[in-house]
């Protein structure tokens, strides 16, 4: 008798249908914690997100841009009960989009906010920029801008919107 004729005598295999029912149940288990856990982020997800976005509300109530010395003017007011902080500015034409954030020298917010000291309900805050400050010379979006969007930190996912028919140029 051959040596791999010993082997396989005393050596016996699961049955296929065992190994079928063992291969199920695994992938059942991993089927069921992989869902669960989905549903868990995809809840926490769109909870906090259609929480921020029911109760943050903002207009921009004014746009105008001075030639004279390039600056955008804005005045945001806040009609929602989460309080503000944190505006980015975006000014959009044909051609170009340019964001100033909140931490760039070219943007001034009247009064000063942080997160500890918010624009709250009712309230209205002025943010000037400077076209021709240290990001550049984009005095030419002040002049073509077609759009201008106010973002904020304390609820990312709203923003407000200003179209060119309502931008004031002097």
């Amino acid at each position: 008798m051959s040596f791999l004729k010993l082997i396989n005598m005393g050596m016996k295999g699961i049955s296929p249908i065992i190994a079928a029912v063992v291969l199920i149940a695994i992938s059942v288990a991993v089927g069921v914690m992989i869902s669960s856990w989905i549903t868990h982020w995809v809840t926490t997800q769109t909870g906090v997100t259609t929480q921020c976005v029911a109760l943050t509300n903002y207009n921009i109530e004014s746009a105008t841009y001075t030639s004279s010395n390039n600056n955008l003017t804005l005045v945001v007011t806040n009609l929602g009960s989460v309080e503000l902080y944190g505006f980015s500015v975006q000014i959009m034409n044909s051609t170009h989009v340019v964001t100033y954030n909140d931490t760039s020298p070219d943007i001034k917010v009247t009064p000063p906010l942080s997160k500890d000291s918010p624009l709250k309900e009712q309230r209205s805050a002025i943010i000037v920029i400077n076209l021709n400050g240290t990001q550049g010379d984009y005095s030419e979006m002040g002049r073509t801008a077609e759009e201008i969007k106010v973002l904020n930190k304390a609820c990312p996912s709203f923003s407000a919107k200003i179209p060119k028919k309502d931008i004031v140029k002097e």
